[in-house]
């Protein structure tokens, strides 16, 4: 997720987007709710989702809930909502994989509070290992990092969340800079999103793609905003998500965007049309939808 470009934004298009999106969704009724079973172990090789075959995310029993946070209770109420997102995170997709025969796909996490630092295995622009400390401008996917998931378990490819970094969205600034329309929704979506980017992985592991078979361009970023919508539908058919919290989402995106297409993470537009295509907004939202659009290699055939 890149820190978020300078310059006046087109805050009433994102305003109809947003209103758009709720009307679209409006007649939507919760769907059945399925409590995440632990992963079995493989009984077939993985299967590909097709165009025709591919499962959707089914909706856990579990809630988010409000973070609660306050500036008084951000030390240790925002560890504790990130700690919720990704359990739930874990319990959603995980499923999912299991209808492909696929297993052990949890990210690694790392969430940096206090004076603590962690040192990635990723390197910056300049080939340098990554020092992250609590208020680092960012937070990242990396596919080296092994780190322990939510159940202890190592896995190599981990999701490194910097606590103050996030603490700062309840207090109107994201990434360093000030911005508008902030909330619990904008947290969890930048969780979401890197979230996506270990279900890339975690695919391509499965099906023993080479990384020139991974998404080109912007379309890396792209498929995990729309996965990361994905996820988000299953928050609001649980009734989670008001008009204001799905806003925050929208608006997320349109902050962290390039000022073009062709620069690594995609424009406003794009963007935001791939979140809302995750959302179910143009069609389905399955991971299937994400996948003809963004990274369609991945998919086998009928």
């Amino acid at each position: 997720m890149p820190s978020p470009q300078n310059g006046r934004r087109p805050v009433v298009a994102l305003v109809v987007l947003i209103v758009a999106i709720a009307a679209a969704l409006a007649g939507c009724s919760p769907a059945a709710k399925h409590r995440g079973e632990p992963e079995p172990t493989p009984t077939a090789p993985p299967k590909h989702c097709t165009v025709d075959d591919c499962p959707a995310l089914a909706d856990p029993a579990g809630r988010i809930g409000p973070s609660g946070v306050t500036d008084e209770n951000a030390a240790s109420t925002v560890p504790k909502y990130l700690t919720t997102v990704l359990d739930d995170l874990d319990t959603v997709w995980p499923a999912w994989f299991t209808q492909l025969n696929i297993t052990r796909v949890t990210p690694g996490r790392v969430l940096i509070s206090g004076s603590d630092t962690f040192t990635s295995e990723c390197t910056d622009e300049d080939g340098k290992t990554v020092a992250v400390d609590s208020d680092f401008p960012n937070a990242f996917f990396c596919p080296k990092d092994t780190q322990k998931d939510g159940a202890g378990h190592p896995r190599t490819g981990s999701v490194i969340l910097p606590v103050q970094t996030f603490a700062d969205i309840w207090d109107g600034k994201l990434m360093g800079q000030r911005g508008f329309l902030l909330g619990d929704f904008s947290a969890s979506t930048i969780v979401a999103h890197e979230y996506g980017h270990n279900v890339m992985y975690r695919m391509a592991d499965a099906y023993g793609m080479t990384s020139e078979q991974y998404p080109t361009g912007d379309d890396t970023e792209l498929l995990a905003d729309c996965f990361a919508g994905n996820w988000l539908a299953t928050v609001y058919r649980r009734d989670e998500l008001s008009v204001k919290e799905i806003g925050q989402a929208v608006v997320l995106m349109a902050s962290v965007a390039d000022p073009v297409n062709g620069m690594g993470h995609g424009s406003i537009p794009a963007r935001v049309s791939a979140i809302s295509r995750g959302f179910g907004v143009t069609g389905d939202s399955a991971p299937v939808t994400c996948l003809k659009k963004y990274w369609p290699q991945a998919l086998g055939s009928a």
